[in-house]
């Protein structure tokens, strides 16, 4: 009775976790898999109650959650589980360009500008906008200031310096 009982009660444990790691890496949301995983995890621990008593479902309830642990660890380092979780990575990212010292400082319209465009200020090429106005292509530019990443510019006057 003892050998044949602890494989029974430890296959029910097992199979309960195998249908929880189902759950957690195959199927989306909460379904049959995951409350048949409970239901069998229960079940071993009740069969090991009326087998050997308190003290029988304690053991499996301790060897479950050691069991659990080990899972939730070797899962966690898995390739499935890395391909479905997310990556925290900054790689890639950069910060938006300081234009600060771009304000009074003259430049052409790469583009139309309508009222956003692209000029081309100390021979770089700027994202821009302008106060309102429609500026037309070639046409000479002042950027008038810059908020944030933001460079608005204006019309440059004939005559003005």
């Amino acid at each position: 009775m003892s050998a044949m009982t602890i494989l029974t009660i430890a296959l029910l444990v097992i199979s309960g976790f195998v249908m929880l790691a189902i759950e957690v890496l195959l199927i989306p949301g909460f379904s049959i898999p995951g409350l048949a995983g409970i239901a069998l995890i229960i079940y071993g621990v009740w069969r090991a109650r009326q087998a050997y008593d308190i003290e029988g479902a304690l053991i499996t309830i301790l060897l479950s959650g050691i069991g659990a642990f080990l899972l939730v660890k070797l899962m966690a380092r898995s390739r499935a589980a890395q391909a479905i979780g997310l990556q925290y990575s900054q790689k890639g990212f950069s910060a938006p360009d300081d234009h600060s010292e771009l304000a009074g400082k003259e430049g052409v319209a790469l583009s139309t500008l309508r009222p956003a465009g692209v000029a081309l200020i100390e021979g770089n090429r700027v994202d821009v906008v302008t106060d309102g106005e429609f500026i037309e292509k070639e046409s000479p530019i002042r950027v008038l200031g810059v908020e944030g990443t933001r460079v608005i510019v204006t019309r440059k006057e004939k005559g003005t310096t």
